[in-house]
């Protein structure tokens, strides 16, 4: 069999990915029969063509996965605590701007510090941390 034809045949096999970050790290937990993502420990695994994987991880992150560049992770915004996140929205004059970019449809009328605890309670409960964190590194706060 000629190379060409195993890495066609390669690439037409599904890949397990998490939907949360993208990551192809899924991890088998033979105890409780399950898979999880072993970037960011989120257990919804999904199953995808490695075409259509890589769209969305370049759609999200702005690069393929296998280019050579930068790692947008290993930016300083990804480094930032949640707590220093917050802070750092908090201290920001643009920061109504940040999360009507997040949420266009944000509720408008509670204080700044209400406003922003919301906003991080929202971004949690729909692991929408990543992409606020992308959206940070396009931006300047």
């Amino acid at each position: 069999m000629a190379t060409y034809e195993k890495v066609t045949e390669y690439e037409d096999e599904p890949v397990k990915y998490c939907p949360r970050c993208l990551s192809l790290k899924i991890k088998y937990e033979e105890l409780s029969d399950t898979e999880y993502c072993g970037d960011c420990g989120c257990s919804d695994v999904l199953e995808a063509s490695f075409e259509d994987w890589e769209k969305k991880y370049e759609a999200r992150y702005g690069h393929k996965f296998v280019e050579k560049g930068k790692d947008i992770r290993k930016h300083p915004i990804f480094q930032l605590t949640i707590k220093e996140l917050k802070n750092r929205l908090y201290d920001s004059d643009n920061w109504e701007k940040v999360v009507r970019a997040m949420y266009p449809t944000f509720p408008q009328g509670y204080s700044k510090i209400d406003s922003i605890l919301l906003f991080f309670d929202k971004l949690i409960r729909e692991n929408q941390l990543d992409e606020f964190r992308i959206l940070l590194t396009k931006i300047k706060l």
